[in-house]
C-alpha cells in the first residue's frame, strides 16, 4: 500500500494554518478530524474533534517486524516515545462510520506535524471526500489560544513529544 501526497488541483485553497483553524471550523462548518495515533491524542486533543488514527501500533510479532521494532526503538522510539506503526487498513471505513452526514462533510484533517494529515487528506480525497482542508504544520505549530478548548494533560503543540526527549 502506498501513500500519495496532496493531489488537489488547488492545494492552497485547502490549506489552513493553526491560527485560522478555529475560525474555519466555526464559520465555514468544518469538522476537525484528528488522525494522530491514540497515544498522541490522549496527551492533548481539541474538544469535539473526531478521532480516526491513520496509523496504528504495529502489533505483528513476526521475526521481520520484531527486528523493525528493535531498530525503531533504538533509533527513534527511545528518544521520542513513538511506537512502530503501520497504516490503519480500516481508515476510510472508520472515517465513514464516524461521520453521519457522509462524504459531503467538510473535514479539516490534522495531525502533529502536518505530513500525516496531508497524506490522510489525499487518501480521503481519493476515497470520495471532496470538501477537505489540511492543517499546515499540524498541531505542533499551534499556539496556546488557537483552539479554545483543549483537553488532556499536555499542551496541544507538545502532544507528539515523548520518550527521553520529554525530559
Amino acid at each position: 500500500m502506498s501513500l500519495t501526497l496532496c493531489r488537489y488541483k488547488d492545494a492552497k485553497s485547502n490549506t489552513f494554518l493553526p491560527k485560522d483553524a478555529s475560525t474555519t471550523i466555526n464559520s465555514e462548518g468544518f469538522v476537525l478530524l484528528d488522525i494522530r495515533p491514540t497515544w498522541e491524542r490522549e496527551k492533548a486533543r481539541v474538544a469535539g474533534s473526531l478521532h480516526v488514527p491513520m496509523f496504528v501500533e504495529d502489533t505483528d510479532n513476526s521475526p521481520i517486524t520484531l527486528l523493525k521494532k528493535w531498530v525503531h526503538f533504538g533509533y527513534i522510539g527511545l528518544w521520542t516515545g513513538q511506537y512502530l506503526t503501520t497504516l490503519n487498513s480500516e481508515f476510510l471505513i472508520q472515517v465513514e462510520n464516524s461521520i453521519p452526514t457522509g462524504k459531503e462533510t467538510k473535514l479539516l484533517v490534522a495531525c502533529g506535524g502536518g505530513l500525516r494529515s496531508m497524506a490522510a487528506a489525499s487518501k480521503l480525497y481519493n476515497g470520495g471526500y471532496k470538501n477537505l482542508g489540511w492543517l499546515a504544520g499540524g498541531f505542533n505549530l499551534s499556539k496556546n489560544n488557537d483552539f479554545p478548548t483543549v483537553e488532556g494533560k499536555e499542551k496541544l503543540q507538545h502532544a507528539t513529544v515523548g520518550g527521553a526527549s520529554y525530559f
